[in-house]
């Protein structure tokens, strides 16, 4: 009996250790990844101001802007300086490529400053027509004077005056590049040949202008032999990134601010707290655009975002913080081009004015100068409209006596359409908003956000309210948390009175 006993209490034991509480096993923490990332460099960025020496340190001062900037490694440089300013070390002006960098990247407190990478002149500014001194317009040009002669290259062409004659030349051979040896061939139209060769770096002085110049040229022509001093122009991108953008989502609104002068602005509004943060750009591709951020208020930081661009919008998936990378979430941030500045804070002005019913319908006709309009709309954001429709009614949105044109696209889902407003003016019409996903009919609302009335859609059986916020309207309807009150809010004039139009006209022919 003891032994049963015993073989029926083992099992009776095993349970109670199987259904007794195992330890907590402790938690592993998994470190996110931190991934490392030097700030970008770009190949040269063209740069020309003004160059002063301040303490044996040399300064230099953009075009057109108070930002000045000190030159790193300028030992170089400082003996051109002083061959060209002689002793008493003047202010001149230059020309030169180069990048704007951090004068120690490991740290913070790093102030920028400016690599010289090549010189292309510089002059005594008493001697130079200086910032006005246009360069856009050559590719090269270059002079000399014992004897006289001129030479200037324009696309394919190659302007050389001499003082027995002034002729044009084709380029038969060669590419001018900056960093190398260029050997160019060129004939007349009666046959005349011109053999062009320039030579950079140069070290090109002339003392008796007080200028100096990068490159040396040397020209072979039925006129004779020739050498001389030269410079490269500054060729442009078809579209510039200055200017005004602005980013909206749900919790915050950011505008950036692109200047001529390299300098931006970077403002971030959350709710009532704007945190402002200033630095440069850089660029030297027409679709990418460097942005480095060096100061927030008083305080130094190292923050970069490198946007792509894609018709007028910029576009970045990261932000790089002291070397290390904060990938966004998709789409990442996006920043639509604004005409104009945006005012803050927002402001709501009430401007009298009298609403007499109206049921307004599409126009039956195209309005071939409301089509002009798009056509310029979509060129600029490098897309093609083809098989594209478009309707319109027109309204004065903005009190001034001219009615603005309201576009639908034929780009319609079961959430709406997308809608383009261009504001009427002098020079006609210029775009100002685009809404996407707007349902049919619009109500004008008796509200005005900077001049610009309200409009009011109902989404989901509520009415909701679409406020001007200085530059344009939101910019997809579907994200609407502005709730009004159609009895009271509303106005009895209604646009696209009959819902969805039914009649749509060709954007391009």
């Amino acid at each position: 009996m003891r032994n049963s006993h015993l073989l029926l209490s083992i099992p009776a034991l095993f349970m109670a250790a199987c259904s007794s509480p195992l330890p907590p096993k402790e938690e592993v923490q998994i470190a996110p990844t931190i991934i490392k990332e030097d700030f970008a460099q770009i190949l040269e960025a063209n740069f020309r101001g003004k160059l002063a020496s301040t303490n044996g340190e040399l300064i230099f001062t953009e075009c057109d802007s108070k930002q000045t900037f000190s030159i790193r490694d300028n030992e170089r440089l400082m003996d051109t300086y002083r061959q060209v300013s002689k002793t008493d070390l003047a202010p001149v002006y230059i020309e030169f490529t180069g990048e704007i960098v951090f004068s120690n990247p490991k740290t913070d407190e790093s102030e920028p400053l400016i690599r010289l990478d090549r010189i292309h002149h510089m002059a005594l500014a008493k001697n130079s027509l200086q910032c006005a001194k246009p360069v856009d317009n050559f590719r090269f040009k270059a002079k000399g004077d014992d004897p006289y002669w001129r030479i200037n290259i324009n696309n394919q062409n190659i302007f050389f005056a001499v003082k027995a004659s002034n002729q044009v030349y084709q380029v038969q051979s060669g590419n001018f590049r900056t960093t190398q040896i260029n050997h160019i061939k060129a004939l007349s139209d009666n046959g005349q040949r011109l053999d062009l060769t320039i030579q950079k770096p140069g070290h090109c002085y002339d003392q008796k202008n007080g200028s100096y110049w990068g490159y040396i040229a040397k020209v072979d022509s039925v006129w004779g032999k020739y050498d001389g001093c030269g410079e490269p122009g500054w060729t442009t991108i078809e579209e510039k990134f200055t200017g005004y953008y602005l980013n909206q989502d749900d919790t915050k609104t950011t505008d950036l601010t692109i200047n001529d002068n390299y300098s931006v602005e970077y403002k971030e509004k959350i709710g009532s707290n704007t945190i402002v943060s200033n630095g440069f750009w850089k660029s030297n591709s027409p679709d990418t655009i460097v942005v480095m951020l060096t100061k927030q208020d008083d305080k130094n930081i190292r923050k970069e975002l490198i946007f792509n661009r894609k018709g007028l919008a910029l576009t970045t998936q990261k932000i790089n913080t002291n070397n290390i990378i904060t990938p966004l979430p998709a789409p990442g941030l996006v920043f639509e081009k604004m005409s104009s500045a945006v005012e803050a804070p927002q402001q709501v002005y009430t401007i009298e004015r009298e609403f007499i019913a109206q049921r307004i319908a599409p126009k039956s006709e195209i309005d071939t100068e409301v089509q002009q309009a798009l056509i310029k709309y979509f060129k600029d954001h490098r897309t093609d409209p083809k098989n594209s429709k478009f309707s319109l009614v027109k309204y004065d949105l903005n009190g001034d006596g001219m009615d603005e044109a309201i576009v639908l696209l034929d780009w319609c889902s079961k959430s709406g359409c997308e809608m383009l407003i261009f504001n009427n003016t002098k020079n006609g019409y210029q775009f100002s908003s685009r809404v996407s996903r707007i349902e049919t009919p619009i109500v004008i609302a008796r509200m005005q956000h900077y001049r610009w009335q309200s409009l009011m859609v109902e989404k989901n059986g509520l009415w909701q309210i679409l406020d001007f916020d200085g530059i344009s309207y939101p910019t997809d309807a579907r994200k609407l948390n502005n709730p009004g009150d159609r009895a009271t809010q509303g106005t009895d004039v209604i646009l696209f009175a009959n819902g969805k139009p039914t009649v749509w006209f060709p954007i391009k022919e």
